[in-house]
């Protein structure tokens, strides 16, 4: 079956990995039929190399993070007719043969088939942590990477996942108000919310040159910067989220919400001194999560 596909790249002030990027996706195996890169008001000479070139569909808009600029180029790609919407982060570089492999798989002509994802690597060679997939088990994902060539998972990054054009109009868009941080696995729980089912594939790979692979980011996170706040705030919403998904009680949510408090509390006074202006402000982030609902403010193609 002949399928229409797009990619979607949001950036923001990261022109030298937009460009490897786009240079990947302009040569994948499986030709594209349109680039859309979605530009959050770049300063560093984005927009100028943008314009010159003459096969990418670009818009500009306000800094609006991850999350709003995928949401507008989901939603552009998606209202122009596209059966699948490839999305992916700037400074992640898809390997030349990803898409091929998504369409290679099985898995992409599965009934109430939502997204696919990649595997995605640091630059050492090592699985970047923060691309790592939810799963249902407890058991770690790269054991199954090694077994396995498509593994169901519950959440994908916007690093490099596939959209199927029946999920997106089921679940609508993803959540703006998110920013940065957690937009894509709420938008992918979203789905496999509304019974529809994830892969990864392993097969499929891509790059991506984040500046660190921690495990845990929390432990090394600068709490007087604002990123910071949305990363707090979204992780304590995306833990009794999949909670909820999973099944678990009220009791057991309100645990691993605490529980994440307490780790990370205690882990990063192992890596660094707490100062009571960084500890102020990641305890206000929790609080603030905690309360946090941003679904309750959204429709199906808000």
């Amino acid at each position: 079956m002949k399928y229409k596909i797009a990619a979607v790249v949001v950036t923001f002030n990261r022109l030298e990995l937009l460009k490897q990027c786009i240079e990947s996706l302009r040569n994948q195996t499986h030709k594209l039929d349109e680039i859309f890169i979605i530009n959050n008001s770049s300063t560093d000479g984005t927009l100028d190399w943008l314009n010159e070139q003459n096969d990418l569909t670009i818009i500009n808009q306000e800094n609006s993070g991850s999350a709003g600029g995928q949401f507008t180029g989901i939603k552009t790609a998606y209202e122009k007719g596209y059966d699948w919407i490839w999305c992916l982060d700037t400074d992640v570089v898809p390997n030349f043969n990803a898409l091929e492999m998504f369409l290679n798989t099985s898995s992409i002509s599965e009934q109430k088939i939502g997204f696919l994802t990649s595997t995605v690597y640091y630059p050492d060679g090592n699985l970047c942590f923060i691309n790592l997939p939810y799963t249902r088990d407890l058991h770690p994902i790269n054991q199954s990477i090694n077994e396995n060539n498509s593994i169901s998972i519950l959440s994908a990054s916007f690093g490099s996942v596939l959209f199927s054009r029946d999920v997106i109009k089921e679940v609508g868009y993803p959540i703006k108000d998110f920013f940065i941080w957690g937009d894509d696995v709420e938008y992918t729980f979203r789905m496999i919310e509304s019974k529809f089912l994830g892969y990864l594939i392993t097969s499929s790979k891509a790059t991506h040159f984040a500046p660190h692979n921690y495990a845990n980011p929390f432990i090394e996170m600068d709490y007087s910067d604002s990123k910071s706040f949305y990363c707090v705030r979204n992780t304590v919403y995306i833990i009794k989220l999949r909670n909820k998904l999973l099944g678990r009680s009220y009791i057991r949510i309100i645990m691993s919400v605490l529980f994440f408090y307490y780790s990370t509390v205690k882990d990063y006074a192992k890596n660094k001194v707490w100062d009571i202006k960084s500890y102020i402000n990641f305890t206000k982030y929790f609080l603030i999560g905690v309360a946090y609902n941003p679904r309750k403010s959204i429709t199906n193609h808000d």
